[in-house]
């Protein structure tokens, strides 16, 4: 990549909101550079409606599963069952979904780049410039026109440009896939638990996946 490239738009992080971002201006003929760290998988946040499935044109295979219920487990153990009457929730894998996203915008003409964001600086023609550490090759930079922080709820480019920004409270989430066989959760439902034995701070969410 030369250093004399200027990028119209550099997107900071390969979520759904940033891969996105890359993709819908990269159709729109937009000069795009979209950065995101290599090995990274979001621990929550897999379901999507119908609606996203249609507008986003997220194709069947990414489905793991389709709920039509929701159980809500409280920390005495009583539940309750909320249909999803006519309709579902679609279940996506968040690694298999978020790169999927990357790979889309790629082909639209967005440049991937892998790396860990690490300032902003700016330049007296007000031009940015976007550092980053890159893997295996130490630190890069990135001329652009314009910065797009989709890096998360602890977001560095916020934290630096947004006053406020780094007082951020936060939860640690993680996930874990186990093989199951055909008892346990339903297939059709999501449970939510907030019980302390599987999330002290706030709550866990299970649901079972396809395998295809």
């Amino acid at each position: 990549m030369s250093a004399e490239e200027i990028f119209d738009v550099v997107v900071v992080g390969g979520g759904p909101a940033g891969a996105t971002a890359a993709t819908d201006l990269a159709r729109m003929g937009r000069k795009v550079a979209l950065l995101d760290k290599a090995g990274r998988i979001k621990p929550c946040g897999g379901a999507i409606p119908p609606r996203l499935v249609r507008d986003f044109a997220i194709p069947d295979h990414l489905l793991k599963a389709r709920v039509n219920s929701a159980r809500m487990i409280s920390p005495s153990a009583q539940s309750v069952d909320m249909p999803i009457k006519g309709g579902y929730v679609g279940m996506v894998d968040r690694e298999e979904f978020d790169e999927w996203l990357r790979v889309r915008a790629a082909k639209e003409g967005a440049t991937r780049v892998t790396g860990a964001y690490e300032k902003i600086t700016r330049e007296r023609d007000g031009g940015v410039i976007v550092h980053y550490e890159a893997r295996d090759a130490g630190s890069s930079a990135l001329r652009t026109k314009l910065v797009i922080g989709a890096d998360g709820a602890l977001s560095q480019v916020g934290r630096q440009e947004v006053p406020g920004a780094d007082k951020t409270r936060f939860v640690f989430a993680y996930h874990e896939i186990v093989q199951a066989g055909p008892a346990g959760v339903d297939a059709n439902r999501c449970e939510i638990h907030y019980c302390g034995a599987l999330s002290p701070d706030f709550y866990a969410w299970i649901f079972r996946m396809a395998i295809r």
